[in-house]
């Protein structure tokens, strides 16, 4: 889950809060391992869904299908890598009649060159967590690299697949991906079990809500949801002490062990070196871990608003990467609340931010080429500069700029940034100042970004770019005055930009402005030691706040709704116009 941000920075209040009030959220109780009470009610929104780098050899040693015991392969996702609230690996692991296979397949040509390292490291930690996790069950996790369609066609064939389970992604390209997957295993005579379980609702059952009229603003999305009714629970975890689980289903004699293993960090394309080094460590047992230190840290009333800067407490990229269920994230925090009225304060938040994630599923669910500029009917046709010869050194953190820099620094190193500072660096490779198109900023938080979802990045970058979703007071983030106003000390510049940390605080936000004999004093020489500015932001600023004004003014007469006003200056959560 990339993460939506506070609301919708409008300062408008959720209505949709009090949906939860005709449900007992002390049914929502577990003993800590992500178990959890009954399922609820929904099935009709929440239930299942009608619908070749080779490991060491994925068919090196290829034996006929007669001589496979009949198996179920349970299609483990990139969304969906734990145990706790997964109906499609629930499905594969009490079917007591065929052998399981659980596997994930690593599509090289999605991987590399698309995924950073801290990303890929953060995968492997999730997938080595699963697959331990699996062993409880009397199972394993095989991993595959490969393409994924040839790749599952031979495990189907190679080793006699019988039926098929999946959670399916909510993604546009992995739809498509699974349903290619689905005309494979039908033409295979595999039985496909498709379900939804990484958002709260299935956009199409959103639709049908809504008399399959189109949701594409938040206004229509926010009077829908009311209407809709709680979420579905989580499901409870599979006891593994079950005498169900008490047979071995694969040996560490058979060959297939060794040949469908974890890979490393090296044979990823990256330097070798020891899982859970990071600050973010991935993995359901991890995520479930943190999820009670969130509730506690962020129901704590402070005024500090530099803490959050380097806040190392988000579960966002569990969430995305599927490690903590987003229904369980929802139910059990709603559970903590119910005996510690503290955290109710968190509940709204959380449960405002799901549903800021669940609108941009729903608008990309009915908008085609959604992730590119060229033919998005929602995404206005700016014109971008042509020259992206600035854009590394935004990339780098070298911009001149510390409040932008420390960010994209930040970025580079942990994985992860504040909300705050998506938006400042993205305002600034925008619409602020480069006049950059949001595709470039884009393409960089897939590589760098932990909790990247491209459906969510994509609204979102398209909303701070002003091409699209264009709603009230226009949000602008000046790369000066706004982290001014968040850390007047310049104690976040000064972590991430450690040239600058004996700057005087009065010039850390623009230490270009420093005399000399501050700079020589600060031992920080601007120019040498740390860039002077790439760009004269009064000038580039003005240049865009004009285009912008133009963009406007000629949409207004055909798009009444539009805001008139021009982006000048923002308070933390409190945009101005």
């Amino acid at each position: 889950m990339e993460d939506p941000g506070e609301g919708d920075q409008s300062g408008e209040e959720s209505p949709t809060y009090g949906y939860f009030s005709d449900e007992d959220s002390s049914d929502c109780e577990d003993s800590g391992d992500g178990t959890v009470g009954r399922t609820g009610s929904g099935e009709s929104l929440n239930g299942p869904h009608p619908a070749a780098i080779s490991s060491e050899g994925c068919g090196t040693e290829t034996r006929e299908a007669v001589s496979q015991p009949p198996t179920v392969l349970h299609w483990v996702r990139m969304s969906a890598l734990r145990i706790h609230d997964n109906p499609a690996l629930q499905q594969a692991l009490l079917d007591t009649q065929r052998r399981l296979r659980c596997v994930f397949i690593i599509d090289p040509w999605f991987i590399r060159g698309r995924i950073g390292e801290n990303r890929c490291r953060f995968l492997l930690e999730s997938l080595h967590d699963l697959d331990k996790k699996l062993r409880a069950y009397c199972s394993r996790l095989y991993v595959v690299q490969g393409q994924p369609i040839a790749a599952m066609e031979q495990l189907i064939r190679q080793w006699n697949v019988q039926q098929l389970t999946f959670q399916q992604d909510m993604e546009p390209y992995s739809q498509r991906l699974e349903e290619s997957v689905a005309k494979v295993a039908k033409i295979s005579g595999v039985e496909a079990f498709p379900f939804t379980a990484h958002t709260l609702y299935h956009p199409a059952a959103m639709l049908a809500a809504n008399g399959n009229k189109p949701i594409l603003t938040q206004k229509a999305f926010r009077e829908l949801v009311p209407k809709l009714g709680a979420p579905t629970k989580p499901i409870a975890v599979p006891d593994p002490d079950s005498e169900v689980f008490s047979t071995k289903l694969y040996s560490e004699e058979d060959p297939d062990v060794g040949l469908y293993r974890i890979p490393t960090m090296s044979e990823m394309g990256f330097e070798d070196c020891s899982l859970y080094t990071n600050v973010w460590v991935g993995g359901e047992t991890e995520a479930l871990r943190r999820l009670p230190l969130y509730c506690q840290l962020r129901s704590q009333n402070t005024d500090n608003t530099v803490d959050m800067l380097f806040d190392k407490s988000a579960l966002s990229p569990y969430v995305r990467f599927g490690c903590l269920s987003v229904r369980y994230f929802l139910w059990k925090t709603r559970a903590i609340s119910s005996s510690n009225p503290a955290v109710e304060s968190v509940v709204r938040q959380l449960t405002q931010k799901l549903l800021n994630r669940e609108f941009y599923f729903v608008v990309a669910s009915q908008v085609p080429n959604y992730d590119i500029t060229e033919n998005n009917p929602i995404c206005l046709q700016l014109p971008w500069e042509t020259d992206t010869s600035l854009l590394p050194l935004w990339r780098e953190g070298k911009t001149g700029y510390p409040w932008i820099d420390a960010a994209m620094r930040q970025l580079r190193k942990e994985g992860w940034i504040h909300y705050y500072l998506r938006e400042s660096v993205a305002a600034f490779l925008t619409s602020g100042d480069l006049w950059i198109s949001w595709v470039a900023g884009k393409d960089t938080f897939e590589e760098l970004l932990l909790d990247y979802e491209p459906t969510v990045s994509c609204g979102l970058w398209m909303k701070s770019s002003c091409s699209t979703f264009l709603h009230g007071p226009i949000p602008y983030y000046c790369p000066i005055t706004f982290g001014q106003k968040i850390d007047p000390k310049g104690q976040y510049i000064r972590t991430f930009c450690p040239e600058l940390r004996n700057m005087p605080s009065e010039y850390i936000f623009s230490p270009w402005l420093a005399p000399p004999h501050v700079q020589k004093a600060a031992n920080c020489i601007i120019g040498a030691d740390y860039p002077n500015p790439m760009i004269d932001h009064t000038t580039a600023g003005a240049l865009c706040c004009e285009r912008i004004r133009s963009i406007l003014k000629s949409l207004h007469s055909l798009m009444p709704n539009l805001p008139q006003g021009l982006p000048v200056s923002t308070t933390p959560g409190s945009p101005s116009s």
